[in-house]
């Protein structure tokens, strides 16, 4: 009979401990607020709290996206420090926050060149037919008739999509018009 080991949780040691002895302190104790970034271990003053988690914020989006899943690509994120110390909300979060409710959204990409519909930023729709509406209808992009669509791009390539749209999918002819030469 082999005996079963005792589980015991593993006591938090590092940069968001509860117990101030315990906690790790990577950057500097007379500067009110900083932003880590652990890939170059790199320190930077930040003037306030909403300074410092915009930056944050933007450095870990930066990151996320320039990860090509390389596990010789070193791993960066800019974390706020509190006077050297890990910055940790105090008190829970208000409720419901951080609760995310994964969706399926639609956005509309060209059939000929793959350019997505965007301004400063790129619209999602809750189908496929709202966001070729959206395209159509505020973009100026032509739907053909068999549904792709194409962007505004004028070109020989999009030019010669409309074209063809146009003589495949035309009205048939009518039995009782004339035919010219």
């Amino acid at each position: 009979m082999t005996a079963i080991p005792t589980i015991t949780p593993a006591v938090r040691r590092g940069l968001l401990t509860v117990d101030p002895d315990q906690r790790l302190r990577p950057g500097t104790p007379t500067r009110a607020w900083e932003l880590w970034l652990t890939g170059p271990n790199t320190l930077l003053e930040m003037p306030d709290l909403a300074t410092a988690l915009m930056a944050a914020a933007e450095h870990n989006a930066l990151a996320a996206d320039l990860d090509d899943g390389s596990p010789l690509q070193p791993a960066s994120h800019a974390l706020v420090l509190h006077h050297g110390h890990a910055w940790r909300r105090e008190g829970a979060a208000r409720p419901g926050a951080g609760i995310a409710v994964p969706t399926l959204c639609w956005t509309a990409r060209c059939s000929v060149c793959g350019d997505l519909v965007e301004d400063e930023f790129i619209p999602h729709h809750d189908s496929a037919e709202a966001a070729a509406d959206d395209a159509v209808g505020s973009r100026e992009w032509a739907e053909l008739p068999d549904g792709r669509l194409v962007c505004d791009r004028d070109d020989d390539a999009h030019d010669h999509a409309r074209t063809r749209a146009r003589t495949e999918y035309g009205p048939e002819p009518d039995a009782n018009q004339p035919t010219f030469p």
